[in-house]
């Protein structure tokens, strides 16, 4: 609807087919999410109450997580399909900035799909409408001063913690080991007595040439378990001795987030950096290991495994193998004599078996996919999904007879036959029934989606091209081959069989 409606509608006595859409701010952090967002619901109701906005319950759009991203936002997502679909005459939000303070991408689609639906944005200090120019101008302003508030907000976290970090102060979570103090006003760590003697063993047995999984066997064995009270598994081991934070120092800079994509697509990847860039600083926590026994387990674990980071792969199926029984991911480790292994991070699980095994299976099996492949194209015909397009159509005719009910709903309570509460009550009864139905068309045109685009003969060619490449092709490029037709790999071998005694399940991916 447009802003010159309003008195058209007041003189009518008619109320706007309205949302709300709640988010907490940054500059409330002092209170918590529940308080916020019951605070800014009680007001803007109020507000709807009074100036003639319809907010029925079931389009109270609640953001219980936090994003940058657009398409980090669930419940915005939903607010934004149903402003496209016309559902909504105006939206109800505390300010400009709760629907997004986000890249330029985001702040222009938020913007335009407003536009497009003639949707009226409602704060209590202003209303848009987007499809005046004044207002449209208005509206971008305060997008791009939220935006560079954001923006100059993360910068002045980020050099605070960085001066933090470089005083000494520890800012993650506490350790195994430590729990969190302060110290001189900053954040730092102090020893828990019996954790820390159990991180002491586990340094100690390592350095006398025990393995995480014999480490493992004995801590759990002396009754130690971790905070949520789970029990050691070698992981655990190998991250701990790997952690300067027990000889007194910080770790940072480990890791960094590399954003890619834009729109559906926006995706954040945290990726290792290379030891080079690290920044590791005094802290002002006590060390719970001496510096002598720290450098000769160092030492050792240098020689004895493989490492893996963005410049060394080590194994072409990381990330694809995934134990049977309890579904986590295979390790590779180097076992006697640098003979690597594909091993279950779970006590008592799946046997390992030798990595070398492992692949030649997986180039085995693949090759066998290869050719029943072939036999499917040869004799592939065009998918059937004639049902499932008549159970669609049936469903969106529903829809539509929804929307019929949804206007005789309103023509009712503009003619006085039904009352405000007996209207609102029907409204509820016929979103749920909205919603419902919606999720089953997506569903069902999901099921139709991905029934057309499965593509055999691109498939086909992926697998050809990757058993063609596969053995001349570096170890990097191995893993992306690998990556580029496998979607899981499923491993399963019990206990005490023989070393090539194991079986494997591949899943491909699908070509559009």
């Amino acid at each position: 609807m447009r802003r010159e409606m309003l008195e058209e509608y007041t003189r009518l006595g008619r109320w706007v087919r309205s949302a709300m859409y709640l988010r907490k701010s940054r500059a409330e952090e002092h209170m918590s999410l529940e308080e916020t967002l019951r605070r800014h619901k009680a007001a803007l109701m109020a507000y709807a109450e009074r100036c003639g906005y319809q907010v029925d319950q079931a389009d109270i759009y609640e953001e219980v997580v936090s994003g940058e991203s657009l398409f980090a936002r669930p419940q915005m997502l939903r607010l934004m399909e149903a402003v496209s679909a016309g559902k909504y005459e105006a939206v109800l939000c505390m300010d400009m900035q709760r629907l997004g303070r986000g890249g330029m991408y985001d702040q222009g689609f938020i913007l335009d799909t407003f536009k497009a639906a003639e949707t009226l944005i409602v704060t209590p200090d202003r209303l848009y409408d987007l499809t005046k120019e004044m207002d449209e101008e208005a509206a971008e302003m305060q997008t791009f001063l939220s935006r560079s508030e954001y923006r100059m907000i993360t910068k002045r976290l980020h050099r605070g913690t960085m001066q933090s970090v470089n005083n000494g102060a520890y800012m993650a979570n506490a350790p195994f080991g430590y729990r969190k103090v302060r110290i001189n006003k900053l954040p730092s760590l102090e020893i828990v007595p019996e954790e820390a003697e159990c991180v002491r063993q586990i340094f100690q047995l390592y350095a006398a040439g025990n393995g995480c999984t014999r480490i493992e066997r004995a801590i759990n064995a002396q009754g130690y378990h971790g905070r949520r009270g789970s029990h050691f598994n070698r992981n655990t081991i190998r991250l701990i001795l790997d952690n300067p934070v027990y000889i007194g120092k910080i770790r940072w800079d480990r890791t960094s987030t590399i954003k890619t994509g834009i729109g559906a697509d926006r995706r954040k990847r945290v990726v290792y950096n290379s030891a080079d860039r690290w920044k590791i600083v005094d802290g002002h926590h006590p060390a719970i290991i001496p510096q002598d026994l720290w450098d000769a387990v160092q030492e050792r674990r240098k020689a004895r495994y493989f490492y893996v980071d963005n410049h060394h792969v080590a194994s072409p199926l990381a990330s694809l193998v995934h134990c049977s029984k309890c579904g986590h991911l295979m390790n590779m480790q180097g076992k006697s004599k640098g003979v690597p292994y594909l091993l279950c991070p779970t006590k008592g699980c799946c046997a390992g078996a030798k990595y070398e095994f492992v692949e030649q299976a997986v180039l085995g099996q693949l090759e066998d996919l290869a050719r029943g492949l072939e036999v499917e194209v040869a004799r592939q015909a065009p998918p059937d999904v004639s049902l499932l397009e008549s159970s669609l159509a049936k469903m969106q005719t529903q829809q539509a007879r929804l929307e019929e009910r949804r206007s005789r709903l309103y023509s009712l309570l503009e003619d006085g036959t039904y009352s405000r509460a007996v209207f609102s009550e029907r409204m509820q009864v016929l979103a749920q029934e909205e919603a419902t139905l919606k999720e089953a068309i997506a569903a069902l045109e999901g099921d139709i989606r991905l029934e057309l685009s499965r593509n055999k003969e691109k498939q086909l060619a992926q697998l050809r091209t990757v058993l063609e490449q596969y053995r001349s092709s570096t170890i990097p490029a191995r893993k992306k081959l690998l990556h580029s037709i496998i979607r899981d790999i499923t491993y399963t071998k019990e206990k005490k069989t023989k070393p090539a005694d194991f079986t494997i399940s591949i899943e491909l991916k699908d070509f559009i």
